[in-house]
């Protein structure tokens, strides 16, 4: 497939330098298959095969971008994209500084996160797959819903600098079931990320959902207290939490346009707790890392925050450009951040449950509607939902109701951090309504916060 691809762009690329055309150009290439559930059976199985053409002409403080979507053999209308973006380019608005132009010194081909297995995994194999997840959990209230995303991705890029190119390929699924009560009106559910066939556990999402509906049916419901919580933050919303961070806290330009919770003289200060250590780069199993940006660079793993203190800035070129930076190797289809794990033995939720407690716990394994209240301050807010848990300090366990916590990003990964487990896991945040691009986070199964503030407390499910 990347050889195909490449081959497609290098004559591509001879018809932009006979018009004399800085360009850019790269080939998205997805094979997916989506598979969504409702109501106990299944309301869509599509599959679709895209390929989409980017061509990014380059000017004097200009450039002008035109895609389409194409046969991957079609160059007539390839052409016409080239044809099209140097007719837009000395239309295009002037920018403040002059964008570089991409020079690829060297060819880099990475395959080794696609396994052909998982990428072509078919309508019977999901449905096995589903069927061992979910046996014997549904009943005349309980019905089964969520969706299971698989495929494969394909990326080339080069330009007309040099004929070297960039490419990689994954392969990824993303898995999410829900089992709601239609009597109760509440919902639990159970995720998982794959990067290859074998890591793929119907088991695991079978005792996460079944431990759960068991929980919900036999414990009495609660409306919390308004007030600060101990909280035990399940992947899910820790994983949310660091992709805020990540924004908020490491973007150089998100900086300089005074977005950022930092300044450029908090470098290598004190600025989270000390437990906390965030990378991003290569060696990042099962988070769809890449090993080479857009521009050729050869990217290894650095340390952002380590030991709550902060390194430095992440800069893509065009945020370099602007401020006059050095780019980090970051001119890439997504990042491969992590949260590296802690000292604390218990890595699960059930073993959280059997564990003896000194106050009431609050277990929060998702956070949804949540957003940015001020950027600046990294206040960030978020609503409990699908299968929160309160553990109270006496042994007994009840089921809460949804509560909003609106809590700054430097408390949570601060002063009011506690502890974080000792193994880690990998929360696959790709959204499926754009194009395939595998995205995941790897993080702490689990992180305790103390004082968390419940400011809303739902009175029913």
């Amino acid at each position: 497939m990347l050889n195909q691809m490449k081959k497609t762009l290098l004559a591509l690329r001879e018809y932009a330098l006979e018009q004399g055309l800085q360009a850019r150009l790269s080939l998205h290439r997805e094979d997916s298959h989506l598979t969504r559930l409702a109501n106990g059976s299944i309301s869509l199985n599509t599959t679709e095969s895209v390929t989409s053409l980017s061509v990014t002409a380059y000017g004097d403080r200009r450039t002008a971008t035109a895609t389409l979507v194409c046969g991957l053999s079609d160059l007539g209308m390839m052409r016409q994209a080239v044809d099209r973006a140097a007719a837009m380019l000395p239309h295009a608005s002037q920018l403040s500084f002059q964008p570089s132009f991409p020079h690829i010194q060297t060819d880099s081909v990475c395959e080794a996160g696609y396994d052909a297995a998982l990428a072509q995994l078919g309508s019977a194999g999901i449905l096995d797959y589903i069927n061992a997840a979910t046996r014997g959990l549904e009943d005349e209230d309980l019905t089964l819903g969520g969706s299971f995303s698989v495929g494969g991705t394909a990326w080339c890029t080069l330009s007309t600098a040099t004929p070297h190119s960039v490419g990689w390929r994954l392969s990824d699924a993303q898995i999410t079931l829900v089992l709601a009560s239609a009597k109760d009106k509440w919902e639990v559910n159970a995720e998982q990320s794959a990067q290859a066939l074998d890591d793929l556990d119907p088991s695991a999402m079978h005792r996460r959902l079944a431990f759960l509906k068991e929980q919900y049916l036999i414990r009495e419901a609660a409306r919390l207290p308004l007030g600060p919580m101990r909280v035990v933050f399940g992947a899910a919303a820790t994983a949310e939490y660091l992709s805020y961070l990540s924004y908020l806290g490491l973007y150089g330009s998100a900086m300089k346009q005074g977005n950022s919770i930092h300044r450029e003289e908090d470098i290598g200060k004190q600025a989270l707790s000390d437990k906390i250590t965030v990378t991003e780069g290569p060696d990042c199993p099962g988070a769809f890392a890449l090993p080479t940006d857009d521009f050729g660079r050869s990217r290894s793993t650095t340390a952002w925050y380590d030991k709550g203190v902060l390194r430095g800035f992440i800069w893509d070129q065009g945020a370099a450009d602007e401020y006059a930076q050095t780019p980090t190797g970051h001119d890439l289809a997504h990042d491969s951040f992590a949260l590296h794990p802690g000292d604390m033995s218990i890595n699960g939720l059930e073993e959280l449950a059997a564990a003896p407690r000194d106050t009431d716990i609050l277990y929060v394994p998702y956070l949804h509607y949540t957003g940015v209240v001020s950027p600046s301050e990294g206040l960030i807010t978020g609503t409990s939902r699908f299968g929160a848990l309160l553990l109270k300090k006496d042994g007994a366990i009840q089921v809460p109701y949804n509560v909003r916590f609106t809590e700054r990003l430097e408390d949570v990964f601060g002063g009011k951090l506690l502890w974080l487990s000792s193994e880690s896991t990998v929360y696959n945040t790709s959204n499926t309504y754009g194009s395939r691009n595998p995205t995941a986070l790897r993080v702490p199964r689990l992180m305790c916060c103390d004082r968390i503030n419940v400011e809303i407390s739902n009175k029913s499910y």
